[in-house]
């Protein structure tokens, strides 16, 4: 699934948390400018967010920058997303950019979600265990503890304890 923010129109906004001018759409906006400026501050789910894969940045009913997401930072009762708009060339950001807002509802919020039949080739990727098994998820249900414990059988003999205990000094240290 893909996630639609939809700009308003231009405004200036000052103390912005992630240090923008201007929010909002402006005509001849490069894709950069409508990412930097549509990636945040918006009201959502930061959990949901951090499960898609691609953003979708509309203004006007266009789309104007398409990214792959990296990371959601939490600002208060805000989110923003981290992330780099797609190069040209990219199938999802071709199929997409210039055209309508794909994710049609009677919703008035800015904020929207919507499986893409053009994202699903980059949707699932391999557990990140190790199984071979396919997911849109890091990992695939129950393999996270199985690829914990697989580390601690490897590198602290099985013993939990160690391990708590080297995690709890690699913390101190940072």
């Amino acid at each position: 699934m893909a996630i639609r923010l939809k700009m308003g129109g231009y405004a200036r906004v000052d103390n912005d948390p992630l240090g923008r001018s201007f929010v909002g759409y402006f005509p001849r906006m490069t894709e950069a400018e409508a990412w930097e400026v549509g990636r945040g501050m918006w009201r959502m789910n930061a959990g949901k967010a951090r499960r898609q894969r691609f953003a979708i940045i509309v203004g006007e009913g266009l789309v104007r920058a398409v990214a792959e997401i990296s990371a959601v930072t939490v600002h208060g009762d805000r989110a923003a997303l981290e992330g780099a708009v797609l190069a040209e060339g990219h199938s999802v950001r071709d199929v997409l950019i210039g055209q309508p807002d794909p994710v049609v509802n009677r919703s008035q919020n800015p904020v929207g979600y919507r499986e893409l039949l053009v994202e699903k080739q980059f949707v699932y990727r391999l557990c990140a265990c190790g199984c071979g098994g396919r997911t849109d998820r890091d990992f695939l249900a129950g393999h996270d503890v199985r690829a914990i414990q697989a580390r601690v059988r490897e590198h602290f003999g099985g013993s939990q304890l160690r391990f708590v205990r080297w995690v709890d000094r690699q913390l101190a240290t940072d």
